[in-house]
């Protein structure tokens, strides 16, 4: 055999050497991948979860810090004062008017929708359409449900005024509360829903939420489960909580119209003009 001979079956035997590499290599490279994109999808699951637990103790704090919330609080004040003194008149009235099917199924539902069903939904959702939007909206409402729930059942270990109606209590109505009507836990994950819906798709969107809210509050206030004052601080809550987690996340892309009232860093003072006192008013437009 030719000295040409040998070289050619030695660079043929290589290159077989080669291909067959080649071939383990590729098929192992397909083998681990769905492991490796099944593993990345975890951890981005994983990370999701962080976050919303993040923006739930978070913007608890922040929440007590954002300028927004002192707005809502001088409308908060006065209304939920006015309805602690006429509850009985108001809530009276109300528990003399017939209860509708829609108001007593929607205030039910509050039960199912005190899970994370929403939010995860929404967050699956967003994931496989590729939409970071709604992604970040599930965070955020997960976030800031879960506040205001937590909230609501503190509060209502504060000795104050018994529900109106006891009777036939329901676990979710005893379970995880104290012994105070206020504020109800029923209509949060309504009102957390409008809140955060105005805030990532707008006023149209927000009036479906805003819709539930409503059935569900006269459901809890004609079924006699709370007062008139339980869900308007509720309400009032939910918008505290929203906002704290919102100014946490620090997420830019809102919708234009909340981003128009909610996003000028309003600011009222006074300005002094030699002896003279007067209201100033400034935001960034």
């Amino acid at each position: 055999m030719t000295l040409f001979t040998r070289a050619f079956f030695i660079l043929l035997l290589v290159s077989s050497f080669q291909i067959s590499a080649n071939q383990n290599n590729d098929q192992e490279t397909i083998e681990s991948s769905p492991d490796k994109a099944s593993e990345k999808k975890q951890n981005e699951d994983i990370t999701a979860l962080k976050e919303g637990f993040e923006y739930l103790f978070m913007g608890g704090l922040e929440q007590f810090k954002t300028k927004n919330n002192l707005y809502y609080l001088g409308a908060a004040l006065p209304t939920t004062i006015y309805a602690f003194e006429e509850d009985k008149r108001l809530s009276d009235l109300q528990r003399s008017k017939k209860l509708r099917k829609v108001y007593d199924i929607t205030g039910d539902m509050g039960v199912v929708f005190n899970t994370p069903l929403v939010a995860l939904g929404s967050y699956y959702l967003g994931k496989s359409k590729g939409d970071s939007h709604l992604m970040q909206f599930s965070k955020e409402y997960f976030a800031a449900m879960y506040l205001t729930l937590l909230e609501t059942g503190i509060i209502s270990y504060i000795p104050g005024h018994e529900r109106p109606n006891k009777e036939g209590q329901s676990v979710w109505e005893t379970a995880f509360r104290g012994e105070n009507s206020f504020p109800s836990g029923h209509i949060v994950p309504y009102t957390v829903l409008f809140f955060k819906t105005l805030q990532f798709y707008g006023p149209y969107w927000a009036a479906i939420p805003a819709v539930l809210s409503y059935f569900s509050s006269m459901q809890r206030v004609r079924e006699g489960r709370h007062y008139v004052s339980d869900v308007i601080g509720s309400f009032w809550l939910s918008a505290f909580a929203s906002e704290g987690v919102r100014q946490y996340a620090k997420y830019k892309k809102n919708h234009p119209f909340y981003k128009m009232i909610f996003e000028r860093d309003l600011r009222i003072s006074y300005i002094r003009y030699r002896s003279a006192i007067g209201p100033k008013i400034s935001f960034n437009w």
